[in-house]
């Protein structure tokens, strides 16, 4: 009985102690959160913004090949070597420095009868990249080097020798494009801007050159073809954040 009574008194006595806690924890002063200010609770406007830049090329590349077809790989090796050779040389002699001539391919494949069975030759490709830095000698370049025995002529592609310099352009023209929608939406609702707060730039592609691939035979006299290099525009696009006052 004893035992009984004191296991009750017990369990009174723990009850107590854990009712006394509650109501300890439950008149505490509660902690207090603040809520930091930053640009996530600042009104702000977010834009893109576009920039176009348009310029004529002030260099082009073109491919040059040499194809010749013998009965044995030597023969045509070295009837292909000796024109490759004339070519590279008479790109030299038009002032075309040597960093500006890289040979980009040399093949030798076999050549089938009609069947397309027996061996009946070989045929040998020479293909070298120049660099023209000076548009006014590219059609006189192409003339030349078909007189020496180019007969492949793989299109030309045009470009701009310091390409940044046109891309910062189109960044600037951007973030001006930016800057006035932003001002006039903020005009509309009410409010002006404050400072910039992001800029991220949108990355795309520049100009892609689209060469052609064309079969060169000599001709007789000066028949330079016509090189017309045109405009090439380059772009830029940004995402700019303003803070709205």
């Amino acid at each position: 009985m004893e035992n009984r009574l004191l296991s009750i008194v017990l369990a009174l006595t723990a009850l107590v102690a854990v009712l006394a806690l509650a109501a300890v924890s439950l008149f505490r002063p509660g902690q207090t959160v603040t809520a930091q200010t930053g640009v996530a609770n600042m009104p702000q406007i977010v834009v893109i913004g576009t920039g176009e830049v348009k310029v004529e090329p002030d260099m082009a590349s073109v491919l040059i090949g040499v194809e010749t077809t013998a009965p044995t790989t030597q023969e045509a090796l070295a009837q292909n070597s000796a024109q490759a050779q004339a070519i590279i040389d008479q790109i030299r002699q038009l002032g075309i420095e040597a960093r500006d001539i890289q040979t980009t391919g040399i093949n030798i494949y076999p050549v089938y009868d009609e069947k397309g069975r027996e061996i009946t030759g070989y045929t040998v490709n020479n293909t070298v990249q120049v660099t023209i830095r000076n548009l006014a000698q590219a059609g006189n370049l192409i003339d030349s080097v078909v007189q020496v025995g180019a007969n492949r002529i793989y299109g030309i592609s045009f470009g701009v020798s310091d390409p940044e310099r046109v891309l910062a352009q189109a960044r600037e023209a951007a973030i001006t494009n930016a800057r006035a929608r932003a001002e006039q939406m903020a005009r509309a609702s009410g409010t002006s801007l404050g400072r910039v707060l992001f800029i991220t730039e949108n990355l795309g592609a520049s100009p892609i050159p689209i060469p052609m691939m064309a079969e060169a035979r000599a001709a007789v006299g000066n028949a330079a073809p016509p090189i017309q290099p045109g405009q090439q525009t380059y772009s830029a696009s940004v995402q700019v954040t303003f803070e709205l006052r």
